[in-house]
């Protein structure tokens, strides 16, 4: 039998090369309008798949991570900051948050 590929949910959409190498290693599905995903979306999200795939104006309370049936294990943030996560409940319930660390460094010197 195959390996089933974790299933991840990108709230936007990133440059191609990206998204080509999320696709190589994950069966991914893509928010297709680019809008803000209201925190109801996202606790349906946390319980269909294995991660979600932020940017950094995307806000995740702890409601998504307290969630019953939740089948998230992973908020990978594609940027720096992660302000906008409530990381103490991440941890709480054992969800690994991910982001860019040096990303800007290069452009900011």
């Amino acid at each position: 039998m195959a390996e089933q590929l974790p299933r991840l949910y990108g709230l936007h959409r990133l440059p191609a090369a990206v998204e080509q190498r999320l696709a190589d290693r994950f069966a991914i599905d893509w928010n297709q309008d680019d809008q803000p995903t209201p925190a109801e979306e996202l606790i349906r999200l946390a319980r269909d798949y294995d991660g979600v795939v932020t940017t950094v104006t995307d806000r995740v309370p702890a409601a998504v991570f307290e969630t019953s049936g939740r089948r998230l294990r992973i908020v990978a943030n594609f940027g720096v900051g992660v302000n906008l996560i409530d990381l103490d409940a991440a941890a709480r319930t054992g969800v690994t948050v991910t982001n860019t660390p040096g990303v800007l460094t290069e452009c900011t010197a």
